[in-house]
């Protein structure tokens, strides 16, 4: 069947393989093959080259020819169907691309004042676009981080992680209500202890995310309830980035070193 022969086809010649010479009424009888689709099968397979067709005292028999002579043709027509096929595409995709490219041209051509902005609804894609613009980060990374957790331990790790490794400089400012959290407060131990900047404010406005100050990262809270929605902006702009870059300095300025947090006992 992978040669091209459907399954009456390919079950009419095995059975053909099993006996010298059979009738069509036999060969529907051992093949399974319904009688009254008998006769077009055979001739199929005759025509193909997989089965001969003789007379003798008034009946017809079907001979299946041998297969090391009947599958290399079987497969020799098989090429040549699908080159034929493969041209009939290479044809129906040239006669697309005239069609299709004027319109790709005239479309891109003009200037969505959106397109520098994805809003992503689900937390999965949160997450994972984090971890994958902070594995595209070249200069540095820097974060406002409040709660609540987007992702789990091993993504909010895979996300410091590389880039450090990388030598991105990393700087990230905890709400201090956050940090009350005594697992948070060892996970950013163990972050400062692979090269990350903390301090600590007493709020943050926004949960951000910046990369290379080019690209900002947003997770929104909903104006109504204040919670923490799933929400999030990405935004490809470097002036925009630019002005939260700014924000995010002047917080940096005032905020205390994580490493005077750090060295308070735990209650």
């Amino acid at each position: 069947m992978a040669l091209g022969l459907n399954r009456y086809e390919a079950t009419t010649y095995l059975a053909l393989l099993e006996h010298r010479g059979f009738t069509p009424v036999q060969v529907a009888a051992r093949a399974g093959v319904p009688r009254q689709r008998i006769y077009d099968v055979l001739a199929s397979l005759c025509a193909r080259g997989l089965a001969i067709e003789r007379h003798s005292d008034g009946q017809r028999r079907y001979f299946a020819v041998d297969p090391t002579v009947a599958l290399p043709a079987l497969l020799d027509e098989r090429r040549r169907q699908f080159e034929h096929e493969q041209a009939a595409l290479a044809d129906s995709m040239h006669t697309l691309l005239e069609s299709l490219s004027p319109v790709f041209t005239s479309g891109h051509n003009q200037i969505d004042p959106l397109d520098y902005v994805d809003v992503l609804l689900d937390r999965r894609l949160v997450v994972e676009r984090a971890i994958d613009l902070a594995r595209s980060a070249e200069r540095e990374i820097c974060v406002c981080f409040k709660l609540p957790l987007l992702g789990d331990r091993a993504a909010n790790f895979a996300e410091v992680v590389e880039p450090l490794q990388r030598g991105v400089r990393y700087r990230a400012l905890y709400e201090r209500s956050a940090l009350s959290d005594a697992e948070l407060r060892a996970w950013v131990r163990q972050f400062v202890a692979w090269g990350q900047q903390a301090r600590v404010v007493e709020t943050l406005p926004l949960k951000v995310n910046l990369y290379d100050q080019r690209i900002a990262l947003l997770s929104l809270h909903d104006p109504v309830t204040g919670t923490l929605s799933l929400t999030a902006l990405c935004v490809t702009h470097p002036n925009f980035s630019a002005f939260l870059q700014g924000a995010f300095e002047q917080l940096w300025r005032d905020a205390e070193p994580f490493a005077n947090m750090a060295a308070v006992p735990e209650a």
